[in-house]
């Protein structure tokens, strides 16, 4: 691909410098090729040595590059081609720029080959062979007609042969061919001041020559010898539109003839033919590129504009002795007449730019900035030209860090900080164990790292390219040790506490544990080895709240995260447990164990079913609504924490309520039954009962669990006293009263009364009879009434 090179060129800037030609560059398998296309008319000897003073060579035509070249040109322009670089036959004449060929044998044709008197003249020399720079003459774009071959020289107009006559040339024993494929012309028209021929589109108007020199005559006299032939010309059709492929075999001399003595005729005169190729015919011809790319033959004499290339120099530069702020440049010398070398260096940063003129091959670098990237380029400057620059890009070492330190440190994580460096620094680079780290800010939380583990870690200022490092700053640190996990208690006592851990991860040396009370008061504390995983904390107050701290340590002064579980001592019994009761409450009251974190828990049961739990912090309680004459067991834990102490119990009946509505039931002449009612809210009481007779001394008593109850051996007709009241624990209740009456048994009795009267008569007065047994029945009423059934009648 061809692509053309037009740029400006500025001390800040890789561009070229202003020329007064067109470049076109071409890339190569190996090497970049640039044309240029000058545009001042030189013959072609001179556009040769100027290209070779300022460029290379004039140029060689390839199919790659043939193609852009001519799109860019609108007149001939001459090349490197011509037609003998070492023909010595033909004189040129610079004055008059007269070219003068010397007549040569019809045989030496443009397919012919040179002889040349040179240092080797056995060596042969064939036209067309190489171009200006010495490559072979592998491609050609002839334009139809050329190149033009060499005319054969007319014989005199009247030859005699001598007295003998000779079939002359003998038939070659290779023919000579030629396979030259051109388009035959249709049209003719002019085009930069040559007779142009257009191109048909049909391919079967090109023609193949093979020459014939079969048919020949000669004729002898004292001076000259003309020999004639006749040609015979044979047309193919051939595919391609234009075919630039000349091959061609050069044909062998005839060999010697064979003469006999005979009669010659007068040869006829040869008829006119059109001699135009011999008017256009250059012995020694240069060759010019049509401006649309065929090629014709021109006098080397003529003036045109021509074409030269060059070889894409590419050179390089080498930075050695770099320093923070120093480097040296060396480079390679670059081909051709060089006046000198222009150095360009620029800082990306620090917009420092530096530009000498060098005629060494060597230049030195001072007040550079650390770490910062220096494009270089050297541009070899010939015939007021910058050839392609040698280019280099470095970096100067950057400097260190400084105050590298470990700001914070975690179980996982250490976080480190530090300062820039003077000048310019692209990123860092944390090197710790066997882990790397680019890092573009002066902090870095590292991350994922074992727990208690020593760490060193190391900080270079680097470059972008990483070409370039400062001095190492180093650091040590520890990480954090980790926790325990699954911390508990176990075996709880009054003085005692099992604390069990699972191992945490990574390294660590020691356990440090501490048991305190809640206001932190210290209990216990005691370092257990790494490879431990559980202590018994001793020696604390039962009853009480404990804490117990555990923390991982490296080397002591370093610890983890400190886990902590509170638990408690047990406590003990209560004591003195003393019960009091009323008919429907409970008070217990107690004493309490030693402990400092106690509270209590109290179960009143009537039975095994009928329980209540009460919560105290205090070393009483009171139960109420109870049911009176009920025997309560109470039991009493105390309670520290999770944990509870033995119970202890006591047992108390409440108060019993007296009966009520007691009455007889059921009468005869020698026994009654009572019955009562249990009072309200009243479990299952015993009843004392009680029956007595003022009257005849008899009084009963006895117990009961049910609410009636039956006297017998009474006697009839008498009023009973009866009582009965409720028991419970041995305390009884109120009694109640009521009285029966068993049924009489009626038996008559008579009196006589004697009265006596110091008056007379007295006794037999009516009023003193009447008088007498009302006194009489006064005091049996006194007597009897309440006790017994009886009447008394007159």
């Amino acid at each position: 691909m061809i692509t053309w090179k037009a740029c400006k060129k500025n001390k800040h800037a890789n561009l070229c410098l202003p020329f007064p030609s067109s470049a076109l560059t071409s890339m190569y398998s190996d090497a970049q090729r640039e044309y240029f296309i000058q545009h001042k008319n030189l013959t072609w000897v001179d556009a040769r040595n100027d290209c070779q003073a300022c460029f290379k060579e004039l140029v060689t035509l390839t199919p790659d590059n043939i193609q852009a070249l001519a799109r860019d040109i609108t007149s001939d322009h001459w090349i490197g081609l011509r037609k003998n670089f070492n023909f010595k036959n033909n004189s040129i004449d610079n004055s008059t720029g007269n070219l003068t060929s010397t007549v040569a044998s019809y045989t030496e044709s443009y397919f012919t080959t040179h002889y040349i008197n040179n240092s080797d003249s056995s060596s042969p020399i064939m036209n067309w062979t190489q171009w200006a720079n010495g490559d072979p003459l592998a491609f050609q774009n002839w334009y139809p007609g050329w190149p033009l071959p060499k005319p054969s020289p007319k014989p005199p107009n009247k030859t005699v042969c001598c007295s003998c006559s000779c079939t002359c040339p003998a038939r070659p024993t290779t023919p000579m061919t030629t396979n030259a494929e051109f388009t035959t012309p249709n049209t003719t028209t002019t085009q930069s001041g040559h007779n142009v021929t257009s191109w048909s589109d049909d391919p079967a108007e090109t023609t193949e020559f093979t020459p014939d020199f079969t048919d020949q005559s000669v004729f002898t006299d004292e001076s000259t010898t003309h020999a004639t032939r006749t040609e015979n010309m044979t047309t193919r059709r051939t595919t391609p539109y234009f075919t630039t492929s000349a091959p061609w075999t050069t044909a062998e001399m005839p060999l010697a003839a064979q003469c006999e003595k005979s009669p010659v005729q007068e040869p006829e005169e040869p008829e006119d033919e059109d001699d135009s190729d011999d008017e256009n015919y250059i012995e020694d011809s240069c060759v010019a590129m049509l401006s649309f790319g065929p090629w014709i033959e021109k006098s080397c004499l003529e003036r045109l504009p021509f074409i030269c290339y060059e070889d894409r120099f590419m050179g390089q530069v080498s930075v050695t002795n770099i320093t923070f702020e120093s480097a040296n440049l060396t480079w390679l010398v670059a081909p051709g007449d060089i006046s000198h070398y222009r150095v360009e260096v620029e800082g990306q940063k620090d917009n420092k730019t530096w530009v000498f003129n060098i005629t060494d091959l060597t230049c030195g670098l001072s007040d550079l900035t650390a770490g910062t990237s220096y494009s270089v380029q050297v541009f070899p400057v010939k015939c007021k030209r910058d050839l392609n620059p040698e280019n280099a890009t470095f970096y100067t070492i950057p400097k260190a860090v400084t105050n590298l330190t470990v700001s914070s440190v975690e179980k996982n994580s250490v976080f480190l900080s530090w300062k820039k460096p003077e000048g310019n620094v692209d990123f860092y680079r944390l090197t710790y164990e066997t882990t790397t780290v680019n890092v573009t800010t002066e902090a870095i939380n590292v991350k994922g790292l074992i727990p208690g583990t020593p760490y060193n870690f190391t900080v270079v200022s680097g470059v972008n390219d990483a070409s370039k490092w400062s001095y190492e700053a180093h650091v040590s640190a520890y990480t954090k040790p980790d926790k325990v996990y699954n911390l508990t208690v176990s075996g709880n006592t009054k003085e005692s506490i099992l604390v069990k851990w699972d191992r945490p991860v990574g390294n660590f040396t020691d356990i440090l544990v501490v048991a305190n009370y809640t206001n932190r008061t210290s209990l216990f504390n005691t370092t257990v080895k790494s490879t431990q995983q559980s202590v018994t904390v001793a020696g604390l107050p039962s009853a009480t709240h404990i804490f117990i701290y555990v923390t991982v340590r490296v080397n002591e002064d370093l610890v983890g995260e400190t886990e902590m579980i509170d638990s408690f001592t047990t406590p003990g019994p209560i004591s003195n447990l003393t019960l009091t009761t009323t008919s429907d409450s409970l008070t217990a009251t107690w004493k309490p164990p030693d402990g400092s974190a106690l509270n209590f828990t109290v179960k009143c049961c009537l039975k095994e079913d009928l329980c209540v739990n009460e919560a105290s912090v205090t070393t009483s309680i009171t139960f109420k609504d109870l049911k009176n004459a009920a025997n309560y067991s109470v039991t009493v834990y105390a309670v520290s924490g999770q944990f509870t102490s033995t119970p202890v119990s006591a047992y108390k009946f409440t108060l019993p309520n007296s009966p009520i509505d007691p009455k007889a039931t059921t009468v005869s002449k020698d026994s009654i039954t009572f019955a009562w009612n249990a009072s309200k809210n009243t479990s299952s009481p015993t009843y004392g009962v009680e029956l007595n007779s003022s009257f005849w001394g008899h009084s009963w008593s006895n117990t009961t669990d049910k609410t009636t109850f039956t006297f017998s051996g009474l006697t009839s007709g008498t009023t009973y006293n009866f009582s009965v009241y409720a028991i419970a624990d041995g305390r009884e209740s109120a009694s109640v009263y009521c009285a029966g009456v068993t049924v009489p048994d009626l038996e008559e009795i008579s009196l006589s009364m004697l009265c006596s009267s110091s008056e007379a008569l007295l006794c037999d007065e009516k009023s003193t009879r009447e008088a007498v047994f009302n006194e009489l029945k006064e005091k049996f009423k006194t007597l009897l009434d309440g006790h017994i059934n009886w009447d008394l009648k007159q």
